[in-house]
């Protein structure tokens, strides 16, 4: 009769074991799907997002800022503007020939390169780099030109920020006056973001 009693009681925690993981499984189906009380969310409606301090809409992506960057070294390589010089010349080049012009050797070989640096919102700062290379002069001379300008997007448009932008734009050298702009000196003075 102990054989059967122990065979009995081996039976009965079997039996609890197996209601024990069943009842365990159907809470957790129970768990993951949706309460009958709660409305089915349909697949344009909202979803309300859950508050953290992290959680704050993004402004500009690095990817669209840097298109709209590469956007801008573009425009500042082939837009023209017209200005007439102090000596009564007036040019229509683009910004970075009227920047070479600067220079004042009209038979220099010459290269140059744009970048585009984002300020905030709608402002970029951009620097063209320029290399005169005098070959008349014996060694070649070789100068280096720095023509910093703010662009404004949203007035599309150019300003200058150091002495060579403005000498560029206007045809007037800010340094050779009798009181020379400080703000403008040197010509080629770099400007910090």
């Amino acid at each position: 009769m102990n054989r059967t009693f122990v065979v009995a009681q081996i039976a009965a925690i079997c039996l609890c074991v197996v209601m024990a993981v069943g009842c365990g499984e159907e809470e957790t189906h129970i768990a993951a799907t949706p309460s009958a009380t709660a409305p089915a969310a349909t697949p344009g409606s909202p979803q309300p997002a859950s508050p953290s301090p992290g959680n704050t809409p993004a402004t500009a992506g690095a990817t669209s800022i840097s298109s709209r960057g590469e956007e801008v070294e573009t425009l500042a390589n082939t837009v023209v503007r017209t200005v007439t010089w102090e000596d009564g010349t007036t040019y229509e080049e683009t910004i970075s020939d009227l920047v070479f012009r600067t220079a004042d050797k009209p038979d220099a070989g010459h290269g140059h390169r744009v970048v585009a640096s984002w300020l905030d919102g709608a402002r970029w700062q951009v620097t063209i780099f320029m290399r005169v290379v005098d070959r008349s002069t014996e060694p070649e001379t070789v100068t280096d030109l720095r023509a910093e300008f703010y662009y404004d997007e949203e007035k599309d448009d150019f300003t200058a920020a150091n002495g060579r932008a403005l000498f560029a734009l206007t045809g007037r050298d800010p340094c050779t006056s009798g009181q020379p702009e400080p703000d403008y000196c040197p010509l080629d003075k770099e400007v910090r973001p």
